[in-house]
């Protein structure tokens, strides 16, 4: 008999695994704050990315979904968060409730990652 919990948490692994990759992909050409990456996931870059990339059928995403995947790729070093001073972008650490004023961008190692799942590396 199938476990219904293990098929559950396997559905919910994957979408948040696609999330990560769709907002990874929606920081790693400039900065962007948590509205920004809902327009791009889920409003003008849906012909942007390969039909093909398994990702894309986790969109629309939501403000708390995009917010939790930044958490994760932040403390993972996939992504820097931060505040924009005198037109100068200073790093902060990550916190859920300041992404209001936060601005994100891929670090190299993310940048990399991005390379690698759309198949450019």
């Amino acid at each position: 008999m199938v476990n219904v919990d293990g098929w559950w948490d396997s559905l919910v692994r994957d979408r948040f695994q696609a999330i990560l990759e769709l907002v990874l992909a929606a920081i790693s050409d400039d900065y962007a704050t948590v509205a920004i990456i809902l327009q791009i996931i889920n409003e003008l870059e849906a012909d942007r990315d390969p039909k093909a990339w398994p990702a894309r059928s986790a969109a629309p995403v939501s403000p708390p979904e995009v917010i939790k995947a930044l958490q994760e790729l932040t403390r993972e070093g996939y992504a820097q968060a931060c505040v924009f001073e005198s037109n100068v972008a200073r790093a902060v650490k990550f916190r859920a409730d300041a992404t209001r004023d936060m601005w994100f961008c891929a670090s190299p190692k993310g940048a990399s990652a991005v390379k690698k799942l759309l198949g450019e590396e």
